[in-house]
């Protein structure tokens, strides 16, 4: 009696998240677009991208991967954007670490051993490797105090049957990684070979919004590329 009370309550917390304006979400960040990213995530994405250009951080400019972390883990909170036509080339979902949090993400760490996810700037300079879960990549994190710990917490992609859309359909939410960037195993080959090669993954949640490291503003040509991938038509994996 005591499961099936869990599982019902759980279940109504699901429809009440997925039909009721989300108290994680601010106006701006769930506004529609037709490429589907959240204009909020997609305007620190650009500007963490730009950063890293600035500091010669990037050697495949071409591609931007953009997580947004103040989704709940149920929905597809992953884009991968081709910055050459503005287009979306992938939309997935994407595990967070299991002290993070169950269905949204609460607690972001960068030490070692906290099993938390980290924000910010990534990019995919790390080896690309056939480890534990299959094919793999490397990331490294470019914010000090903030995900600068990522290579050495061993944070990759990697693919995990806990972010399969039959594991979220039956649990309610996606399965969690130990700070890993975990997402479907259908999925994992094409955007590993999307991404390899020092492009930028950039990880937005709301603590971004206090880091004074990176300038948040937008420049004239963040906003132009900005307004041109908002504005896009897009195409993406389900």
């Amino acid at each position: 009696m005591q499961s099936i009370l869990i599982t019902l309550s759980l279940s109504c917390f699901i429809c009440a998240a997925l039909f009721t304006p989300s108290a994680h979400a601010d106006t701006l960040s769930s506004q529609k677009s037709p490429s589907g990213i959240p204009p909020q995530a997609l305007k620190y994405a650009i500007n963490g991208y730009r950063w890293a250009i600035k500091h010669h951080e990037v050697t495949n400019p071409t591609v931007l991967t953009v997580v947004d972390f103040s989704r709940p883990s149920f929905e597809q909170r992953l884009w991968v954007i081709n910055l050459k036509n503005d287009r979306v080339l992938m939309r997935m979902h994407v595990a967070q670490g299991k002290n993070t949090g169950a269905i949204y993400a609460t607690r972001f760490s960068n030490q070692p051993g906290s099993l938390e996810s980290s924000p910010g700037v990534f990019t995919t300079t790390g080896d690309k490797y056939v480890g534990e879960h299959g094919e793999s990549l490397r990331v490294d994190g470019l914010e000090a105090g903030i995900n600068n710990n990522a290579y050495n917490r061993a944070v990759v992609i990697h693919a995990a049957s806990y972010v399969t859309p039959g594991f979220i359909k039956q649990n309610g939410y996606a399965g969690r990684s130990w700070g890993c960037f975990a997402v479907n195993p259908a999925h994992v080959d094409k955007f590993i070979s999307l991404v390899k090669g020092g492009s930028v993954l950039f990880a937005y949640a709301p603590p971004e919004k206090d880091d004074s490291r990176v300038d948040h503003r937008l420049s004239s040509n963040g906003e132009e590329l900005y307004n041109a991938i908002l504005n896009k038509s897009s195409s993406w994996f389900s």
